[in-house]
């Protein structure tokens, strides 16, 4: 298990939950980052650190939510890395439309939609529509994990 203390603060642009992030250690990444928000509630850091430890352990609604205050906080700071972010709101919101039950293709893009409402010149505008294809069964997944 990787150990930090002093709550969550960022060390030389590193925050104590993303160290934890790097680890896996998603439950005690979040515990970081939910009292580095306690102490800053409107830095966007933790917002996110606590986004990316619930997509982490699976939470994928709670997640976006995190994201989605995450990113409206950061218009003003500018301090998240924009690339990241995109990414990591995009796979949280496509594992949770994946995780739901097949024959909810249309509550399926409904959730990637909230990605084009939240970042509408994001880099992954044009997968929410392939994925929404995939969802309703009119494009077949081409892609083969190969062979261990």
């Amino acid at each position: 298990m990787f150990v930090l203390g002093c709550g969550g603060m960022s060390l030389y642009g590193v925050t104590f939950a993303q160290k934890l992030l790097q680890h896996g250690e998603f439950q005690q990444a979040l515990e970081a980052a939910t009292k580095h928000k306690a102490q800053d509630p409107s830095d966007p850091e933790p917002w996110y650190d606590r986004a990316r430890a619930l997509a982490g352990l699976g939470q994928h609604e709670d997640a976006v939510a995190e994201f989605l205050r995450a990113l409206e906080l950061d218009r003003e700071a500018q301090v998240l890395p924009d690339g990241d972010v995109d990414d990591h709101l995009f796979s949280t919101l496509l594992a949770w439309a994946q995780g739901l039950a097949e024959g909810r293709a249309e509550e399926k893009v409904a959730i990637l939609g909230r990605y084009r409402a939240a970042l509408p010149g994001g880099t992954h505008a044009a997968e929410i529509d392939e994925w929404a294809q995939r969802f309703r069964g009119l494009l077949k997944t081409t892609w083969v994990k190969p062979r261990e």
